[in-house]
Formats: C-alpha cells, sequence, structure tokens
C-alpha cells in the first residue's frame, strides 16, 4: 500500500496474540470476504486510536479495547467492522464529499456533509450486515432496524441528515440541549482537536469527539456515561480516519490508484474465497449484501472501462454508431450510485446528438456547468455531421437551439426555473423530424415515472447531477433507465 501510516506499530506483537488468532479463526468461518481483507491489510496497533478505525488502506486498534472485548466473536466484529469500512471505500467517498464542500444538492439546497455522521450512518450498514453474518455485536454499536444490510450509505445519512435538520428548526432556541450537542458543535470540537493532534486536515472529527458520537447508540441520553469508559470496550468502536499520501499531486494520483487497485483485487479474492468456502459446506451463504455487490461492480468496471464519470461520457459517444442496433448492458440494482454501468457492443460515427437539459431550480448548476464542458469537448471530437440539438426543458420546452462546435454549446445562455417535464423533447424532435444517435438528458432525476418511462422507451441515457435519493433511484431502477452520475465523488465509493 502506497499511503502514509497514520499512527506507529507500537504493539505488533499483538498480531500474534491468542485473541487475535481465534477472533481470525471466527471471521473466516462466518464473513470470508472480511477475513480476507485483514489478511491483506496492515493491522497496526496504537494507543494512540481509543477503539479501533481505518482509513481505508490500514486497520488501527488500541490493544486494550480489542483484548478487554467480551468474545473472540465481538472481536472478529470489530475487524469486520474496520473492514466493512474498506470494502465500500467509506473514507475516500467521505473525502470527496469534504473536498467538494457539501453531500449533495437536493432542490437548489447544498445537504452540508459531516464526516461524524457519515461514519455513523456506515455504522449502521456494516454492523447490520456483520451480525446478518452471525458475528457478535459489540453492545455499544450502532443499529437501527430501520436499517438493514442493503441499504447504501449515503441513502442513511440522507435521512439521517434530514432528521437532525428537522429536529433543529423544531427547537425554539436553534441549538441543542446540554445533554446532547449539536452536530455543528461537535464537528467544531473535532475539527480543533484534530488540527492539535495530528496536523491533518482531513482527519476533522476528533477521536474523541467520534468515540462519543459510536458509544451513543439509539440513546443519546446515555452518551455521557458509555463514553467516560474510553479505550476499555464501553464506548463505541469506530473512530473517522482519512487515507493520507505524500508527495506531487501525479504522484499521490498514481498512489491512490494502486491502493484502489490492490483493494480491488482483494475484494474480488475474498469473493472468490467465500464462495468457494460456501460451495465446500465450510460457510454458510448468506447471500452477498448489495453494497458489496455494487463494490464489486465498481472494481470489475474500472478494469475495462474509463476512471471518471467524463471518459464514460466520452467513451459513450465515441460508441454510438451510424444507426445500427446496439447492445446495452442493464443497469445493475444499486449500482448506478457508483458509477453509470453502459456498454455499448458496436462501434461507430455520430451523425446527431440530442441533449436535453432540465433547467429548474433544483439542478446542481456546477454540475450543470462541468456536464456542458464535457459535452463540448465530445462535440469536438467527434464532429456530429448534423449537429448537436440543445433542448433546454422545465415544465415546457425553454429553448432549443443546433450547434456544430463545443464554443456554440458554450455561448449558449442557460434559462432557469419552471417545473419538469423532459419527455416533452420527445415529441419536439418527432414532429421537427430529428432522429439522434444519442439522446442525453442531464437531470437532477426530480421526474414523474411516467416522464421517466417515455423517456427510457425512446433509449435516452440520463446524466444525473449528484447520486440520487432514494425516490429517485426506484424510479430509475424500475423503469431499467441507463444511467451515469456526472459526480467526481461518485466514484470514490
Amino acid at each position: 500500500m502506497k499511503a502514509i501510516k497514520i499512527f506507529e506499530n507500537t504493539n505488533p506483537e499483538m498480531s500474534d496474540a491468542k485473541e487475535f488468532a481465534a477472533s481470525m479463526l471466527i471471521l473466516s468461518a462466518k464473513a470470508r470476504i472480511y477475513w480476507r481483507f485483514v489478511v491483506m491489510t496492515d493491522v497496526i496497533w496504537s494507543y494512540q486510536i481509543p477503539t479501533a478505525a481505518t482509513d481505508g488502506i490500514y486497520i488501527y486498534i488500541n490493544p486494550d479495547f480489542f483484548v478487554g472485548l467480551e468474545s473472540d466473536s465481538q472481536r472478529a466484529f470489530l475487524l469486520g467492522h474496520e473492514v466493512g469500512h474498506m470494502v465500500l471505500k467509506h473514507q475516500q467517498r467521505g473525502s470527496a464529499f469534504e473536498k467538494r464542500g457539501y453531500f449533495r444538492m437536493v432542490k437548489g439546497e447544498k445537504i452540508p456533509f459531516s464526516h461524524s455522521l457519515y461514519n455513523e450512518a456506515a455504522d449502521y450498514v456494516i454492523n447490520a450486515d456483520l451480525i446478518a453474518h452471525g458475528l457478535e455485536f459489540i453492545k455499544s454499536g450502532l443499529l437501527d432496524e430501520r436499517f438493514d444490510r442493503d441499504h447504501l450509505v449515503d441513502e442513511v445519512y440522507f435521512e439521517l441528515q434530514q432528521e437532525q435538520k428537522d429536529k433543529n428548526t423544531g427547537d425554539e432556541s436553534g441549538e441543542s440541549s446540554d445533554s446532547e450537542p449539536s452536530e455543528s458543535d461537535d464537528n467544531q470540537a473535532a475539527e480543533s482537536e484534530s488540527a492539535e493532534n495530528n496536523d491533518e486536515s482531513e482527519n476533522e472529527t476528533s477521536d474523541k469527539e467520534d468515540s462519543k458520537k459510536e458509544g451513543s447508540s439509539n440513546k443519546p441520553s446515555d452518551s455521557t456515561e458509555e463514553s467516560a469508559n474510553a479505550g476499555t470496550g464501553g464506548d463505541g468502536h469506530d473512530v473517522h480516519l482519512s487515507p493520507q499520501y505524500a508527495g506531487s499531486d501525479e504522484e499521490i494520483e498514481d498512489a491512490k490508484k494502486e491502493d484502489e487497485a490492490d483493494l480491488d483485487r482483494t475484494l474480488t479474492d475474498g469473493i472468490a474465497d467465500q464462495q468457494e468456502a460456501i460451495d465446500q459446506k465450510e460457510h454458510k451463504d448468506i447471500g452477498a449484501s448489495k453494497n458489496v455487490g455494487a463494490a464489486l461492480s465498481a472494481s470489475q468496471h474500472r478494469k475495462s472501462a474509463p476512471l471518471s464519470w467524463r471518459e464514460e461520457l466520452s467513451d459513450l459517444m465515441q460508441n454510438s454508431g451510424n444507426g445500427d442496433k446496439q447492445t446495452w448492458s442493464k443497469i445493475h440494482k444499486r449500482r448506478f450510485n457508483l458509477l453509470g454501468v453502459i456498454t455499448p457492443t458496436l462501434r461507430g460515427s455520430v451523425d446527431k446528438l440530442a441533449i436535453t437539459v432540465d433547467v429548474s431550480y433544483s439542478v446542481d448548476r456546477d454540475a450543470l456547468s462541468q456536464f456542458m464542458h464535457v459535452v463540448a469537448d465530445v462535440i469536438d471530437d467527434l464532429m456530429p455531421s448534423e449537429g448537436a440539438l440543445i433542448m433546454f426543458v422545465s415544465d415546457h420546452i425553454a429553448g432549443v437551439h443546433e450547434v456544430y462546435t463545443g464554443s456554440e454549446l458554450l455561448d449558449l445562455e442557460i434559462p432557469a426555473g419552471g417545473g419538469t417535464h423532459l419527455s416533452c423533447t420527445i415529441d419536439h424532435m418527432e414532429s421537427e423530424g430529428h432522429n439522434a444517435d444519442i439522446h442525453l438528458v442531464f437531470t437532477d432525476g426530480e421526474i414523474a415515472r411516467s416522464d421517466a418511462e417515455k423517456l427510457v422507451r425512446d433509449d435516452a441515457v440520463f446524466v444525473l447531477d449528484s447520486v440520487p435519493c432514494r425516490y429517485v433511484r426506484e424510479i430509475l431502477e424500475q423503469t431499467e433507465a441507463r444511467v451515469i452520475v456526472a459526480d467526481d465523488e461518485s466514484l470514490a465509493a
């Protein structure tokens, strides 16, 4: 691995301890995928970690906390818990949201991002998966019957964040009570302490603050009592860390790609290990969670397709043929939150592009600007003989333009406002006799099911401005829409 180890391994002998060996045997028998990750990962034992953590590359464990757990099965649960974050690349994804400055754009409002709350959302999903594997839950961890092993972490985060927002709105003073610190206060304290201890801007949530957050479980009133037991096994068992790299921008990017490739290989090997164990009746078959399936799909796609949505969009249009019938892979359920899976099998030239642009207020204008620049570059590369038909739409067609160069596209003034009725562009193209090789629809996905169905029947490809919420995802899944997420951070999972 190329990432920097944040803490020194002060107790390497713990990897030979009987407690560690016993927990690894249990993990191998009940959650072979996670066992494979621990085998292939450096486990760093350090008292600088109050409980346990991962930066997505290494596993960090406090020796006393590990030994102090009630059973070997709980110790296996702890190892599996940290691995769960690694499998789903939650640290990398969180760093990407932090870099962007917000979590998601919803109806023109930027939903804020909090590392501690995102860590909490991830814990609900991971813990549910480990329990399904038959491992013993650590009592101070987080569980919520609303969230199971198949929930997306982003989906859980959004629900938690909205709950928090509603609670703060309902408070007359606008502040949380003394017994339950607000998220903003929690984060400010976390950022201050992290800057002092680690001098790393990405490790924004301090160990102690996150430890308290984990210990709170579903009983916020108990958080003070539980956090008093820090380091003894009585508090939460996970803190936030982010992967750290050094060198030039190019060296850092190369190192990240190498680490990602190593993690992908480990995931593939782990799934193969588990399937072999299931076939030999050595492992119970509970089925892979949707999250693990999506992570595997993403790793496989990275091996054979472009690494960014920009390249993917370009590849899509480069592969669109001269009226030839093309075969497309269907979208895998829950898969498009990582990256669009669109695989045309025939190559050819492009005569005409059709691009429907949602100009309603809820669309992320930054993402729209990026999309337009990518399309402009592609138009200049492909030089479609009949140009590109650009249709700005709200609840009606707000403007139609034909462009032949990227500069013409970027010179267009984009309107804003109104509702959303995107499929009206299909009627327009039919009435005007436009036949496009490919029809792209840029939108936030906040459309009616009937609207989506009509666009899907027309073989339109949706380009979303961000990772969709549950409502949007359900519509796109049920209509079997082809999707690309125009969001660099969506590839960090």
